[in-house]
């Protein structure tokens, strides 16, 4: 695990400082300069409290802007599904936490959550904010997710999102960053070692790479089938496995689109 990065966070009147500058400024230059100074600061959203980084990651940067993730009508969706629920949330990509945590705080006090997040400085994060939230049934993969084990490069774009980390694909070689070395590991595999036998809620943000995660564990008879998946869909012209063929094969039907993303759901059979 990659330790937490050793900056102060900002107390309520430094944050307070920072929102009257931004508001301040309104040029595209200064807000740049502005937002790479942005140290570490408090927040509670959505219920929960976290340490956000909004320096470097969208998903941070715009909970400080608008108080919410980017994703936050389907975060609450599914928290709404799931209240009250002894739930098993499945979380590939779970970045600092922001979607996963609403929704394990609204599940019932016998659910637990698996997640995936293979960027070791956003371990630290999500470590962080899980323990900021008391929850202490989560268990945590540090490898990423694909269809057959090995290792890979990690890569990011240089436009100050470490929450967009793709395997395998590397960037244009002008906005990519050099990458970091991570293990691959099928999701079957990592479910099986992590003892799950049902998934109330699978979510997959792995920025194209949705096919390499999905397919390979419906295809699995020996697998959980999840109840509901959620994921981007745009990506659907880079997949190398038919995804949505293999989704209706397993009596999937999407039931609702939020933006480039849609939730799917298993009907009984």
């Amino acid at each position: 695990m990659s330790e937490i990065e050793d900056e102060p966070v900002a107390d309520m009147a430094m944050s307070a400082k920072f929102r009257e500058l931004w508001d301040k400024f309104e040029k595209p230059w200064i807000r740049k300069e502005l937002r790479e100074s942005f140290p570490p600061m408090r927040m509670t959203s959505m219920g929960c409290d976290f340490i956000i980084y909004p320096k470097d990651n969208f998903t941070e940067f715009k909970m400080w802007e608008n108080g919410l993730p980017p994703e936050h009508e389907a975060t609450q969706a599914m928290a709404d599904r799931l209240t009250g629920h002894d739930a098993v949330i499945v979380d590939v990509g779970g970045n600092a936490g922001a979607f996963f945590l609403p929704v394990l705080k609204a599940a019932g006090p016998g659910a637990r959550a698996v997640v995936f997040e293979p960027n070791p400085v956003m371990q630290a994060r999500l470590q962080q904010n899980v323990e900021l939230n008391g929850f202490e049934n989560v268990r945590l993969f540090t490898c990423a997710v694909s269809d057959q084990p090995g290792r890979s490069k990690l890569y990011f774009p240089r436009n100050g999102n470490l929450g967009q980390g793709r395997v395998n694909v590397e960037y244009d070689h002008k906005a990519a960053s050099e990458g970091v070395e991570v293990e691959l590991r099928p999701l079957a595999e990592c479910l099986a070692e992590a003892g799950v036998e049902r998934i109330d809620f699978l979510k997959v943000d792995v920025e194209g790479l949705e096919d390499r995660v999905i397919c390979p564990l419906l295809q699995d008879e020996n697998a959980p089938k999840p109840r509901l998946i959620y994921f981007e869909v745009a990506h659907d012209g880079v997949w190398h496995y038919p995804l949505m063929d293999v989704l209706a094969e397993q009596s999937y039907a999407e039931v609702q689109r939020y933006g480039a993303n849609s939730l799917f759901e298993r009907k009984a059979t």
